[in-house]
Formats: C-alpha cells, structure tokens, sequence
C-alpha cells in the first residue's frame, strides 16, 4: 500500500501581504471622508467668524472715534474701498477653504488671487498716470505714511482669531499655507472696518496699500501658521 507524503497546507490568510498606508493614501482617505453632515456645520462657523469678526472690527473703529467726518458725503468711495478688500477677501476664501483640508490642490486658486492683485495694481498704475505729475505722490501716499499698512492687520486680529479656531478643526497639513489664507481672509475684513477711517480715496492709494497691508497679514499668518495650527 503506497501512502502519499502529506503536503503542508497553505492557508489563504498566509498569502495575504500587509502593506503600511502611505501618508498621500492616508491623506486622500481622509479627505475622502467629508460626510454631508460636516459641510453645514463648517459653513456656519466661518459665516460666524466672518460675520463677527467684522462687527468687532466695526466697534474699533467706533469706539477709538476713528471714522472720518465726512462719512455720509463721503460714502460712496468709503463703499468702494470696503468693496476692493471684500473682493479681497473673497479670492482668499477658496485658497483658505482648501488649505484648511488635508490633500487639496492650492495652486489655481493661488493664482486667481495674485492675478487679481496683479490687475488691480495695473488698473491703480493706470490710474495714477492719468494725474499730473505733482499730484501723483499725494495721490499715490495720501500725503504721508500710509497707516493702513499698521491699523489693517490691527483689525484683522478679531476675524483671524475665529479662523484659527475653525480650521483647527479641519486638520489642515499645509500650516504655513493654510496661515497665509487665514490672514488674507482676515485682512480683507480688516480693511473693510478700515475704510470706515481711511481718508484717502485715491485708487492708485487703494489697490497699492490695501493690497500690500492684506499681503502683510498673509505673511504674517504662513509665519505663524505653524505654531497656532498644529493640531
């Protein structure tokens, strides 16, 4: 009688390979996992940051007895320039919605928004070269130092402090990144109160200053953004 040798027995659970997640799959896992739930919640707390820091803002500008004189005459360029830096803060709300979520692309909407920077100071140059030339320095600096560069990152404080919260909760993975859109959103709010005091309307003052104080609080945030954001 002829006996057959045993053969080992293979289970399947032996053939299975165990694989660490690589941290871009683990990313884009966890960017995958926004449930429908999640997206009123998030759209409520930045409408309330937004909403409060502006009121806050507004307060400042009051309570320091701040606002310019002239505001009822003067309330059509005082509009103008609250509309320049909502626009402001509207191209860097996207850039701050997708820096705030792990593995979202930056870069196109990076782009829209130094493109509308870049137009806006043509558009100020235009401006400014359509003056006769002993106009152009006062137009250009209001005559003096151009305190928005100081007071506009003041009163971004309030709305940077509620989107630090918020994209806290998010997990963001690009800190410096998410930090430059928390302060380029906050300093686009800034200057809206801001435009309450500024007694310049000079739009070549406007696009140059403005643009150059919201950069200051985008830079000022992509230092920080590291520190306050780890998570």
């Amino acid at each position: 009688m002829k006996i057959n040798a045993l053969k080992p027995h293979t289970s399947k659970f032996q053939t299975l390979k165990f694989e660490p997640m690589k941290t871009d799959d683990l990313i884009d896992f966890l960017s995958r996992g926004e449930t429908p739930l999640e997206r009123p919640h998030v759209w409520r707390t930045l409408a309330i940051a937004l909403v409060a820091g502006l009121v806050i803002a507004i307060g400042l500008v009051t309570a320091a007895q701040a606002v310019r004189p002239d505001i009822g005459a003067a309330i059509t360029p005082v509009m103008l320039k609250a509309g320049f830096a909502a626009a402001l803060a509207a191209i860097a709300l996207p850039l701050l919605l997708s820096a705030a979520r792990p593995g979202r692309p930056l870069r196109a909407r990076m782009l829209a928004a130094l493109g509308f920077v870049i137009v806006a100071l043509i558009v100020g140059g235009v401006a400014l070269m359509g003056l006769e030339p002993h106009q152009r320095m006062r137009a250009w600096t209001g005559g003096g130092f151009p305190w928005c560069l100081v007071f506009i990152p003041v009163l971004a404080a309030p709305t940077a402090a509620g989107l630090v919260w918020l994209v806290r909760g998010l997990a963001p993975t690009s800190l410096a990144k998410a930090g430059a859109a928390i302060g380029a959103v906050a300093g686009g709010i800034g200057a809206m109160a801001y435009a309450m005091y500024c007694p310049v309307d000079s739009l070549a003052f406007v696009t140059t200053w403005y643009s150059l104080a919201i950069a200051a609080c985008a830079a000022l945030g992509a230092i920080l953004g590291g520190r306050i954001l780890r998570w």
